[in-house]
């Protein structure tokens, strides 16, 4: 590979890597399983999305760059996307199809490059791996180039999506490579829930259960909505006292966090069919004509039922959002005829997205 200058081999990348490299691992405690098999580019390299910054992580133990395929709303981030376009990263749209990203990987991958995607598009909320956009086995077995499978465990368990505070234990990285999407097959099996009962690795960290609120919606106890509250390891509801404690292996009160997740929607689907609405409070929404290029700002009361969204005065009807989305931790993002429209609440933003699922149906939403 000598004398040839692949594509992302920018400036940021010959500088930053080897300063980060190592410090990564013996922060992260970062080991790869099978980094050997990775080969020369090019290549597709497929990862689970299971922290916030797997894609550094994964890049600790490929010697080559990697031009990363990312969603649009980290470029209307001003640090992040001055970072993106120095890297030349693809941006992509979520939640619609994007024939334009497409292009952009297969022209990158004909340069003899290699190109990261996350199939899910976003990270998960659960420590499990979540569904794939439609069309996605179609294109990896499309593409004519191995594809590298980067299966992550405990990267959700080092900071799961929902907590405020990172822990420290262990994440692995296991490669395989595979011709097309039989590499989906290998990273289905990502669960950190399997991977932890097999390790039993502690996870150190402070005020474990801070952030819990983004998940814990319902007191299973005496069916409180938004009572309870995180206190150090703790979170208790102000109503009837029930506590619920995180420990160090990251599970809540003995129970992995999808098995509080399933007690959790079925409290919120008798509760809509129960009233008919949910409102969650004060949020923000931002709104992007992707015509025009303007944006706007709305603020306001968050309210959901079978109809309608409401931000304040503004209202946008469930028919016509596509793409319902989640972003970061606080965020929804969803397109609405020209706009793309993004929406902050401190702890709702999984909440909206389960409750869109229930009100406007699964095929509406996407992670």
């Amino acid at each position: 590979m000598r004398g040839r200058r692949l594509p992302g081999d920018r400036f940021i990348w010959r500088a930053l890597r080897p300063i980060l490299r190592r410090p990564f691992m013996k922060r992260y405690n970062l080991h790869a399983v099978n980094a050997e098999k990775i080969p020369d580019p090019p290549f597709l390299l497929v990862g689970n999305h299971a922290y916030f910054i797997d894609a550094a992580l994964i890049e600790a133990f490929v010697s080559y760059p990697i031009v990363w395929a990312v969603a649009a709303g980290n470029f209307r981030l001003p640090l992040a996307a001055s970072i993106l376009k120095a890297a030349d990263a693809i941006e992509k749209r979520k939640g619609v199809p994007d024939v334009a990203a497409m292009r952009k990987i297969l022209r990158v991958l004909k340069d003899g490059g290699i190109v990261g995607l996350m199939p899910e598009g976003s990270v998960t909320w659960d420590g499990e791996f979540g569904e794939v956009p439609p069309g996605t086995e179609k294109f990896l077995d499309r593409v004519d180039v191995p594809v590298v499978a980067a299966r992550m465990n405990g990267g959700y368990l080092t900071r799961p999506r929902w907590a405020d505070h990172h822990r420290w234990g262990r994440i692995e990285i296991a490669f395989e490579v595979f011709r097309g999407s039989e590499a989906l097959d290998f990273l289905s099996r990502s669960s950190d829930w399997e991977w932890q009962r097999e390790k039993r690795i502690v996870f150190k960290g402070r005020k474990r259960a801070s952030g819990i609120e983004r998940i814990a919606w319902f007191c299973e106890r005496c069916g409180g909505f938004r009572t309870i509250s995180a206190r150090g390891d703790e979170a208790v509801c102000a109503e009837c006292g029930a506590a619920l404690t995180v420990d160090e292996y990251g599970y809540i009160s003995g129970r992995s966090v999808p098995e509080v997740l399933k007690v959790q929607r079925e409290f919120l689907a008798a509760y809509l069919a129960r009233e008919g609405s949910l409102k969650v409070g004060p949020g923000e929404a931002v709104i992007f004509n992707t015509i025009t290029e303007g944006t706007e700002k709305v603020r306001g009361e968050v309210s959901i039922d079978g109809l309608e969204l409401r931000v304040g005065e503004r209202s946008y009807r469930l028919e016509n959002v596509r793409g319902f989305s989640t972003y970061l931790k606080r965020l929804n993002e969803f397109n609405y005829d020209r706009d793309v429209v993004r929406l902050k609440t401190e702890h709702s933003s999984y909440l909206l997205y389960c409750a869109h699922r229930i009100l406007a149906g699964p095929e509406a939403s996407t992670l």
